[in-house]
């Protein structure tokens, strides 16, 4: 049996046997979240900086949290219930960073998954002249220099995510494919579904609190969230653990999304909280429709498909060493295109590959 068809009745059999989590450790996982949300957003109004100083904090890292979990579900169709119990989640989820879910879906489900790693349509990946994580996307003198001005970027990630781009961002190819016929006021749409519940949720802060101390609230909140939404974002593909070309699969294929995917860790401590679950990557993107929580449970069982295969699942021992890995990749595609492919060579060959079970073993 060949990989693809390995990966496709390992999907089949996931979805046919769920193993889904008891009722009551499923949603209260969403109502700590919720909880831990409100009195962070509480806190920043308090007067003593003993308070608000950490209740931003708390606040801007559970939004992150709820970003990669319940959102995250959300936007796959993986939360059961009615309309309105959806609608609020992708809320709480979003209005804080300023994330808007239709926006989302279009970019998350129909483009970034239907494309994995394919500079022409996936989104995730697509920096143009601040950076450059593909051997396939152009280069740049400016590139050059990515590995030392990247990092200084990452903090406001989140904050650029509230310029109106949707404006021109519908008016792609790409894009319009996966609109179905939408035509350019669309955008508009797209624009008030993100800035209107961001200023329900920031206007109180600003009528209530000094001007100062509500702006210096509102930018710490987005550089807080802004960093660790960047890191997990770019750790989850951009990595030289995981694969560009080089096998000629189409981005249809399982093997495709096995490879260009990477896991963080084998434990749900600090970062399986703060990343939703979605440390367990590999698996989310050969089966989607499978929940956050199920997903640690599911990696077991791809591990032991893949097994005699010849291939494993990518996976960085910890978070530390898949920022690490994220580095030596945006330095080596600094270089100009046949530079780098020299250089990715020699880091393939010689270098330390993770996998699960074995993670410091090359």
């Amino acid at each position: 049996m060949g990989l693809e068809a390995v990966l496709r009745a390992y999907r089949k059999d996931e979805l046919r046997h769920r193993r889904r989590p008891p009722a009551v450790r499923y949603w209260s996982d969403l109502a700590v979240r919720a909880a831990a949300l409100a009195m962070g957003y509480a806190l920043c109004f308090a007067a003593s900086p003993l308070l608000y100083v950490p209740g931003v904090v708390l606040f801007a890292l559970v939004s992150v949290s709820m970003i990669g979990s319940w959102f995250h579900d959300a936007l796959h169709g993986n939360v059961p219930g009615g309309r309105w119990r959806v609608a609020a989640i992708l809320r709480a989820g979003s209005a804080p960073t300023g994330i808007g879910p239709r926006w989302w879906f279009h970019k998350h489900v129909q483009l970034h998954h239907r494309h994995v790693g394919d500079a022409r349509f996936d989104p995730d990946i697509q920096f143009h002249y601040f950076g450059r994580v593909t051997a396939d996307q152009q280069w740049f003198p400016q590139h050059r220099y990515q590995h030392l001005y990247m990092w200084f970027l990452l903090p406001f990630s989140t904050l650029n995510m509230l310029k109106p781009s949707e404006l021109w961002t519908v008016r792609r190819e790409a894009v319009q494919a996966v609109l179905g016929g939408r035509g350019r006021r669309y955008g508009w749409v797209l624009l008030l579904d993100k800035y209107l519940p961001h200023v329900l949720v920031w206007a109180p802060l600003f009528a209530w609190l000094p001007l100062g101390r509500a702006a210096a609230l509102y930018l710490a909140f987005h550089l807080i969230a802004g960093t660790f939404v960047s890191l997990i974002t770019q750790v989850q593909h951009n990595t030289d653990l995981a694969e560009y070309g080089g096998g000629g699969e189409t981005t249809a294929s399982l093997v495709t999304h096995l490879r260009r995917s990477t896991d963080v860790g084998q434990r749900r401590g600090f970062w399986y909280w703060l990343s939703g679950g979605t440390t367990y990557h590999v698996v989310h993107h050969l089966a989607p429709s499978l929940s956050f929580q199920e997903l640690p449970y599911s990696t077991k069982r791809l591990v032991s498909a893949l097994e005699g295969t010849g291939e494993r699942v990518r996976v960085h021992p910890g978070m530390w060493a898949a920022v690490k890995s994220h580095g030596r990749l945006i330095r080596t595609l600094s270089n100009p295109p046949d530079e780098a492919k020299a250089v990715a060579r020699g880091t393939r060959e010689n270098g330390p590959v993770g996998e699960h079970a074995r993670p410091s073993r090359a």
